[in-house]
């Protein structure tokens, strides 16, 4: 009695029962889902039924049935059903089973659409990730090609001044070309800052740490900056800790890096009063030094809604032609922070002036008397050579660079200078010439200059394995690196390069 009782009450019904005639007329129906009467036609059902009708009068045995089927009564409730129809070869009437799994086919449709959703949502996220790679790797190339471009040129200018330098020019001459280097340099640091910027914001970025002395650094930068100060008629003032050590294990260049990009923009924005440069130490511990370094000036101040704008790249608040810039010296200065797990916080006041600080942890060496930094200059190591005259092979496909290199080379007369232009030359003079040193330009028409030198080091040829292979480039990212060591390249000199950097880099590898 008691299932019975649940039954009754949790118990619903889902299947109708209908016998037909051989014309397709309702003879018994028990109306659970559709409500017949004797003598109904089954079509007024659902014309789906007026298809069965070539079955009606059969009298062969068949078992028919039909899944997912949306039928629908007159008070516009609707089913989705499946459908067994059953004829008895006797004279018996045929069997209409309706099943009802309207429960059963929505949840199952409900799974599939939320499965289809899923999976569009899923090629719709893998499609958005492929075009920002596209659009990533579209920059990159771009940015590289847009540097290697630019550099070449920009070569020449540097290189060209260097040698300019060196002839005998009037007073007049001197200062056109100080006005010339100061422009090229300008836009070479201009580029950096793009260069830099694309190489931050895909963490292709990485420090190169050395072992610096701090207190130098320091002293350069309170020159430098004093001087310019003086130009704009403001006050330049250093307040440097004396107890931080004074040699530092940290990657200098970026140091100076953030340390010249904050000066600068402090005496860009103030036309008067001055620019505090200060630097204390709060603890040490663990062979690291905490500081707090800030540069305070008495410019024109940010708007307090729009400090959080100053770190986006290519941003400049004042729309005026009176601050000129690329507005990536604070994007820069933000990333390279970050990079070395510092903190960077900015006050400000329009009209008044603004604060930025950081707050960062810098490594240092416990002995500081055995330092070895402060040795006597290096003594040029041309001074050494063991040749009157060295085979250099220049692989460079920009006639500018030709030139600058051939100038510079040629002032030395240390050098003959082989010029090539095309990668697949470059082989063939390698098999039939002895050279000292390889100057490459990677992007050579033809193959890469990285490719040419793994094809040298394989060549059956005396030297070839050993001898010094520079790059010329302005591909500089951690991975060009490690690929051009891979590839077998001894040393890169990056463009754009003037006379001294040239000269370097070759006398060091000649022997």
């Amino acid at each position: 009695m008691m299932l019975e009782t649940y039954r009754g009450t949790y118990f619903h019904p889902r299947t109708q029962f209908i016998t037909i005639d051989k014309s397709g007329n309702v003879l018994e129906s028990d109306n659970v889902l559709f409500s017949l009467k004797k003598g109904d036609s089954l079509s007024s059902v659902s014309a789906f039924f007026e298809g069965l009708s070539a079955y009606f009068d059969t009298e062969e045995d068949n078992d028919i049935k039909f899944t997912c089927i949306h039928l629908e009564r007159k008070d516009q409730k609707e089913y989705t059903c499946d459908i067994e129809f059953k004829t008895f070869a006797a004279d018996q009437p045929s069997l209409v089973i309706i099943h009802d799994f309207s429960d059963h086919y929505n949840y199952y449709q409900e799974v599939a659409q939320s499965r289809n959703e899923s999976v569009i949502n899923s090629q719709i996220l893998e499609l958005q990730n492929k075009y920002l790679k596209e659009k990533e790797d579209f920059k990159n190339t771009f940015i590289a090609n847009f540097s290697h471009e630019l550099r070449n040129p920009l070569t020449g200018i540097t290189a060209f001044c260097s040698v300019l330098e060196k002839t005998d020019m009037t007073l007049a001459q001197q200062d056109f070309v100080e006005v010339i280097k100061s422009s090229g340099d300008h836009l070479k640091n201009m580029i950096g800052d793009i260069l830099e910027v694309s190489k931050i914001e895909v963490g292709k970025l990485a420090l190169n740490e050395e072992l610096f002395n701090f207190h130098e650094l320091i002293e350069m930068l309170e020159f430098t900056y004093t001087v310019k100060a003086k130009q704009k008629n403001i006050a330049f003032e250093v307040d440097f800790d004396e107890k931080i050590p004074k040699y530092i294990e940290a990657d200098k260049t970026r140091l100076k890096q953030v340390f010249e990009n904050l000066i600068e923009n402090a005496l860009k924005f103030t036309t008067s009063g001055n620019v505090m440069f200060a630097i204390k130490a709060n603890q040490k511990r663990a062979r690291k030094v905490n500081i707090n370094l800030s540069v305070q000036d008495t410019g024109i101040g940010i708007p307090a809604e729009k400090i959080d704008l100053i770190f986006n790249s290519f941003t400049q608040l004042n729309d005026s032609q009176k601050f000129k810039g690329t507005g990536l010296g604070l994007s820069i200065v933000k990333g390279l922070v970050e990079l070395m797990e510092g903190k960077m916080t900015v006050e400000s006041e329009e009209g008044v002036g603004s604060t930025f600080k950081i707050n960062m942890n810098l490594k240092y060496p416990i002995n500081q008397e055995q330092t070895s930094l402060d040795k006597k200059s290096e003594i040029e190591k041309k001074n050494f050579l063991s040749k009157e005259k060295y085979n250099i092979l220049l692989a460079e496909d920009s006639e500018l660079a030709q030139m600058a290199v051939l100038k510079i080379l040629a002032q030395e007369g240390n050098f003959f200078l082989d010029i090539i232009t095309n990668g697949e030359d470059v082989i063939e003079s390698v098999i039939h010439n002895e050279y000292d040193l390889i100057l490459m330009d990677i992007r050579m028409p033809g193959t890469h200059g990285d490719e040419l030198t793994k094809m040298i080091r394989s060549l059956p040829v005396q030297n070839c394995k050993t001898i010094p292979i520079l790059a010329l480039t302005a591909n500089l990212y951690d991975t060009d690196k490690k690929r051009y060591k891979k590839m077998g390249m001894t040393d890169i000199i990056e463009k754009p390069f003037d006379e001294s950097t040239l000269l370097k880099k070759i006398y060091k590898y000649l022997k």
